[in-house]
């Protein structure tokens, strides 16, 4: 009785929190972080609290189960059901979490949260035909719940049920405006339908909303960067690293976008800047070479292919890039000459 009376009590405390991982809703929140299990038993004894008795209860929480027990089903109450799976799926157990929610809903069908948990088991189990189902059965208990709509928008999308999955955002948006997940993932289900200015828009409220998020700033970047809008690119990608400037792939294409306007030290600078965070990376190292031969800087040219070679032996580009410059270096030392052969093969 002791452990159920504890579990009651930490389900009921974290009963309205939302999984803080992708598909679900959880990214770029203003409010405060979801609490973890651990957590919220520090915060029952806050103060000099025995590691024995702390260690007990984190025992006690592997030990939760939907088996069978001395007590028929009708005899728990099904809140009690839900709150074993929600700290299952706490602890990454979702598929345990379903027998616990299908018991809660046994008892009481319309229970909005069972069903909206059990959606979220689902999605994490990549069920997404099944997520489907229980988010609009929860929708059906309460239609202006957002992220039951936002949640159902992210498993259509996983369904390729692209139009189905932008109404979902959009009626999730409708019931919270100031909602920027529902509108950069709105934003990324019209990029892969191709309608590009919604799109474009649809980031922009997003950033709007929360100017750290990042995701957001680089998507739009992206789909700037594919519509040839260059400068406009240029300056989302600088946003982007304003708010997180150790985005190794943002400095990487913003030193792409430098390499094709023929800003080559801007472009180098980018590509080192990309390099210096990830030291591995083959395709910055070989762009890089390709920014230094542009400014006749052979030797380092060389030196950069190399290393794009040495973190990936296989990189034809790069080994490509390494043979056609030894033969014109060797060949020769005359500027037009070298400029009228085969150009760098550079990755975009």
């Amino acid at each position: 009785m002791k452990f159920q009376a504890w579990l009651t009590i930490a389900g009921i405390a974290t009963s309205s929190l939302l999984i803080n991982a992708a598909p679900l809703w959880a990214a770029k929140q203003t409010a405060a972080p979801a609490v973890s299990s651990h957590d919220s038993i520090n915060r029952l004894y806050v103060y000099h609290q025995p590691d024995e008795l702390v260690e007990q209860l984190r025992r006690q929480e592997q030990k939760i189960s939907c088996s069978e027990s001395n007590q028929s089903d009708r005899q728990t109450h099904f809140q009690t059901w839900i709150n074993r799976g929600l700290a299952l799926q706490q602890h990454q157990r979702y598929g345990e979490s379903l027998f616990c929610l299908d018991r809660a809903l046994a008892i009481e069908a319309n229970s909005e949260q069972a069903w909206y948990r059990r959606g979220i088991a689902l999605s994490y189990l990549k069920q997404y035909s099944l997520a489907v189902d229980a988010y609009q059965q929860a929708i059906k208990i309460n239609f202006a719940e957002h992220t039951s709509w936002y949640n159902l928008g992210n498993a259509y999308k996983h369904l390729g049920e692209h139009q189905q999955a932008i109404a979902a955002y959009q009626q999730a948006i409708s019931l919270k405006a100031n909602f920027p997940a529902a509108h950069y993932q709105k934003g990324k289900v019209l990029t892969q339908t191709s309608r590009y200015e919604e799109a474009i828009s649809a980031y922009q409220e997003a950033t709007a909303i929360d100017p750290e998020y990042s995701r957001a700033w680089y998507s739009l970047g992206n789909l700037l960067h594919q519509q040839k809008r260059y400068d406009d690119a240029i300056s989302v990608y600088r946003q982007a690293l304003k708010y997180n400037s150790e985005q190794h792939q943002v400095w990487y294409n913003l030193g792409n976008i430098h390499l094709r306007l023929k800003n080559y030290p801007q472009a180098i600078a980018a590509y080192e800047a990309a390099i210096e965070l990830k030291p591995d990376y083959d395709l910055a190292w070989n762009n890089h070479g390709a920014a230094l031969e542009a400014l006749k800087q052979n030797d380092a040219a060389l030196s950069s292919y190399r290393q794009a070679l040495q973190v990936n032996p296989n990189y034809q580009k790069a080994l490509n890039n390494q043979r056609r410059l030894l033969l014109l270096v060797s060949e020769s030392k005359d500027t037009t000459t070298l400029n009228s052969l085969n150009p760098q093969e550079i990755e975009k």
